[in-house]
């Protein structure tokens, strides 16, 4: 049995060369041959989804299909149209599919949010933040001060309940050389390191090239952390926020949460 899915992902199947070295036909007479799957980004890069699924494994990927992730969204529009399927025209969802209204109002609903002070580096008090989980680095809609802005979240004190912002968009404390990743999943094996890659920290946002290498110092979690040093410094890198791995053909080697 099979799972079909809607991600706009592709998948590939193949075998690791190492199963057919064997130089003497009679050592491989009664090996079966190991399927590798390979999750690749979809033929749509704009729809692209491949970024949520890097946590799948290869008994997973064995049983799933994604029937769409090799046409773009105006094909899968057309091929729904000429099928007579009502949803053919539907417009597009701009926040998370499953939830019926805002990320802000699904965040406020379940939550219970505490109000606190959003001050500037120098400690200022410029206005009071509707719960620090509405906010997140490099945020500059909703913070709703007035003064010289628009002003832009660099940091939270979680113990003060605070919003740290700046008005000054190039900000040191936005960027980040480096970052580390922890509770990682490879989907395959994972390469030789250190390893040059290619690396997405939020949906949406552009590859970028980076080296990825263990930690000299693991933090004490359960799964060891990587080191991932961006080839050119990056806007908000987020803790909490994933981080998935790519090659430079667009596949999935995996990826973890941002620590």
């Amino acid at each position: 049995d099979y799972i079909a899915t809607g991600h706009y992902a592709r998948l590939k199947r193949g075998f690791p060369i190492s199963n057919f070295q064997f130089p003497n036909k009679s050592k491989t007479k009664n090996l079966k041959p190991k399927t590798v799957y390979k999750l690749l980004e979809s033929k749509d890069k704009n729809k692209d989804q491949s970024y949520f699924l890097y946590t799948l494994n290869q008994n997973q990927l064995a049983k799933i299909l994604f029937p769409i992730g090799k046409y773009k969204k105006s094909e899968v529009r057309a091929i729904a149209k000429k099928m007579k399927l009502p949803v053919h025209s539907k417009p597009e969802s701009q926040d998370v599919c499953f939830i019926p209204d805002s990320t802000s109002d699904f965040i406020k609903r379940n939550l219970k949010l505490k109000r606190g002070e959003i001050k500037d580096e120098k400690g200022n008090i410029l206005g009071k933040h509707l719960g620090l989980p509405l906010y997140t680095l490099g945020q500059r809609k909703g913070i709703n001060i007035g003064g010289q802005g628009p002003f832009y979240v660099i940091g939270k004190n979680i113990d003060k309940n605070e919003l740290i912002v700046s008005n000054n968009p190039k900000k040191a404390g936005l960027y980040s050389k480096k970052m580390i990743v922890n509770t990682v999943n490879w989907i395959n094996q994972p390469p030789k390191m250190p390893a040059q890659i290619m690396v997405r920290t939020r949906y949406r946002d552009s590859l970028i090239s980076a080296i990825i290498k263990p930690c000299n110092s693991q933090p004490k979690t359960f799964n060891p952390a990587f080191e991932v040093i961006f080839k050119k410094p990056q806007r908000a890198v987020t803790s909490g926020q994933s981080a998935v791995f790519y090659g430079r053909s667009g596949e999935v080697f995996g990826g973890g949460i941002i620590i």
